[in-house]
């Protein structure tokens, strides 16, 4: 197993954040197993195609209402162990569980890190709710590219021809 694989049964806790001004975030998935603090590094829509994927399965399955959000503020220190390159999303109907796989990102040829933990249905609830505010609370996608509105004078390539 590579250096930095992890695999975590039922985590105790799971959140998403990010670190710095709207336009520059660096965005976080982060694992709390016992004592075992885990972040990794992913990209804004990565997080937004697992909220996605998991209001999806919430509309295929019987969920209950969720709850009161808990603190889903990230855990200091944040020192993330790898950039994801990417993930899966399963869910077992059964056990009323989530389980997410990790691939770190890591240069052709290389081996690259792995990770894997399992959160149950209240976790995931309340990490898709919280993403989506993580999410939503940066730069708005342009209506014409989807790319980020940028006010420092970026422009739309959709207006300058390079689409």
């Amino acid at each position: 197993m590579p250096s930095g694989s992890f695999d975590l049964d039922l985590v105790n806790r799971v959140t998403a954040g990010a670190v710095g001004e709207a336009g520059k975030r660096t965005f976080y998935l982060q694992m709390r197993a016992g004592s075992n603090l885990i972040s990794v590094t992913v990209e804004k829509e990565q997080l937004r195609t697992l909220t996605e994927r998991l209001q999806e399965v919430f509309t295929r399955v019987s969920v209950p209402p969720a709850g009161k959000l808990p603190n889903m503020a990230l855990e200091e220190p944040i020192r993330p162990v790898w950039r994801v390159g990417f993930m899966t999303l399963t869910y077992s109907q059964e056990e009323k569980r989530f389980e997410v796989s990790l691939v770190e990102l890591v240069e052709e040829g290389a081996e690259p890190a792995t990770g894997h933990f399992e959160a149950n249905l209240p976790q995931m609830q309340a990490l898709a709710a919280h993403a989506a505010t993580v999410i939503s609370a940066g730069r708005p996608p342009c209506p014409l590219c989807g790319g980020p509105i940028d006010h420092d004078g970026g422009i739309c390539p959709r207006l300058n021809g390079h689409h």
